[in-house]
């Protein structure tokens, strides 16, 4: 980000929007591509070289949505002066975080918050703030740096004094110091809370491209499961979680107890009376008519029915709670406002399982279990969201459960990032987490955001841990990304004092 701002300085010289706008595209190009470069992947196991493009396109439209906060910034600067632009800057970026996690073409990856996934002893204030503290530390700690390297650069520094190069320093050190020592404080004093839960999560290590979603080998993977799940489960057990798409092969949700799968699982757990099974599923939903813009038609049977990524939960009681997934992945599992792009389907990339748009739910899903515990199934990406989680825990949710499929990057840094996110999580809701993959990475982490115990990549295993299930709601359970709305505020009046200055007579503060 230091780099940015240099390159910054170079476009604002000649008071040149154009300019600007093309060393700010460059510099974040290269950031996406150097971060974010694997959401292509998939090239390699699909052979489709439309997935390239995909990814391609992802890691170049991005960073120009970015620029539209970089421009309004310079347009607020160039109007109102260096003070309040640099505000504005921040309040335009936080906006621009938050409404890129709300909209269809949502893309999570880059929140700047989320830099401090592997180390969440430096952001226990997550707690209190969500990862948009975390964006407002960064880039309030950059442009003061920025502002000192600018002035020790100077001809006339040494003219300036040692006073003010001082307080310059010392501002800097505090920006950069006490957010930091308060999180280690909450950190080495934080005790985990709650009762504890004997969980057991399951990686059946099963290849996304070449064997999970083969209908051949459906009776091979379940086995593959019960064998895993069995090294590890016992009567104390009180959670065992397998990953997305556990069980691959469609379900119509309205006949649920009559598919062959939900008869094998609860043979599996007749001789655990209190074991609660949390697993994926690939699941229909059939109509009479068409409900939803999501639904599709079947020539064959006549009817209409939707899709879903599904999670399921199963014990020794006849009633099995389902969740389908609400936060899908552009191009992959919805195609972008269906209302109007429906037609366009047929060009959503295919990754095995279910193709085109997904339906979704309006509201989170809590599996609440005979003893009142809840678990929150999120599945996938989700877990990258953070006020969409907390949803989760203001309806009860005590544990916080990731089932996944992360095989479809290959050994990149995409699932490793993925469960560093989830880290996250754990902090702005004191939740124990766990993390079930079918491949990447299975791990618990605590209410801490410390990785207790985890898996190898690409290698099946079961793990087992206590998880503790707090019933205490955090700050930012209660309030959310309320930093992103007062930024939205403050967006708004920036950009219309800047507008109404543009047309005033009154001279202009000095750009710089």
């Amino acid at each position: 980000m230091c780099r940015y701002f240099g390159w910054k300085r170079c476009a604002s010289s000649n008071n040149s929007a154009k300019s600007f706008f093309g060393y700010g595209y460059l510099a974040l190009l290269c950031w996406n591509l150097l971060t974010t470069w694997w959401v292509g992947a998939t090239v390699f196991g699909t052979k489709d070289i439309s997935t390239a493009f995909a990814g391609i396109f992802a890691n170049t439209a991005n960073p120009l949505l970015m620029c539209i906060p970089l421009l309004a910034f310079h347009h607020t600067k160039k109007r109102l002066g260096a003070a309040w632009g640099y505000v504005s800057l921040v309040a335009y970026w936080i906006t621009f975080e938050f409404i890129h996690l709300r909209w269809d073409l949502t893309w999570p990856w880059l929140t700047l918050g989320n830099g401090f996934a592997q180390f969440p002893q430096f952001v226990q204030w997550y707690a209190y703030t969500g990862v948009f503290g975390g964006t407002a530390w960064i880039l309030a700690a950059n442009i003061l740096i920025y502002k000192l390297m600018r002035k020790m650069m100077q001809r006339n520094a040494a003219m300036q004094g040692y006073a003010l190069l001082k307080r310059n320093y010392l501002a800097v050190l505090a920006v950069l110091l006490i957010p930091a020592i308060i999180s280690l404080l909450l950190y080495f004093t934080y005790r985990e809370k709650g009762t504890e839960k004997q969980v057991v999560l399951v990686q059946p290590n099963i290849n996304p491209y070449t064997e999970k979603f083969d209908p051949g080998t459906l009776e091979q993977q379940l086995q593959t499961m019960f064998q895993l799940s069995a090294e590890k489960t016992n009567q104390q057990t009180d959670y065992l979680v397998w990953p997305e798409t556990a069980i691959p092969k469609g379900i119509f949700i309205n006949n649920l107890e009559a598919d062959k799968s939900i008869v094998l699982l609860r043979q599996f757990l007749i001789p655990y009376p209190k074991l609660k099974l949390v697993a994926g599923i690939n699941a229909y939903m059939k109509y009479e008519e068409s409900e939803t813009s999501t639904a599709r038609y079947s020539e064959g049977g006549h009817f209409w029915y939707d899709a879903f990524n599904t999670a399921i939960q199963m014990d020794s009681t006849d009633h099995i709670p389902f969740y389908h997934k609400s936060k899908l992945v552009p191009g992959v599992e919805q195609m972008p406002y269906p209302e109007l792009f429906k037609f366009l389907e047929p060009l959503s990339i295919q990754m095995g399982g279910i193709s085109g748009s997904l339906g979704k739910q309006d509201e989170r899903e809590v599996f609440k279990s005979p003893d009142s515990t809840g678990a929150a199934p999120m599945i996938c990406y989700e877990s990258v969201y953070g006020e969409y989680v907390t949803e989760y825990v203001q309806r009860g949710a005590h544990l916080l459960f990731v089932i996944t499929n992360d095989g479809w990057w290959g050994n990149t840094a995409g699932y490793k990032q993925h469960l560093q996110y989830a880290r996250l999580r754990a902090v702005e809701t004191r939740r124990d987490l766990a993390q079930s993959a079918n491949t990447g990475i299975s791990a618990f982490i605590n209410q801490r955001g410390d990785i207790m115990q985890a898996t190898a990549w690409w290698q099946p295993a079961a793990i087992k841990a206590t998880m503790h299930a707090n019933t205490e709601l955090t700050f930012y359970v209660r309030y959310g990304d309320y930093l992103g709305r007062a930024a939205i505020l403050l967006s708004i009046f920036l950009s219309l004092y800047a507008f109404v200055r543009r047309f005033s007579k009154q001279k202009n503060p000095e750009f710089e």
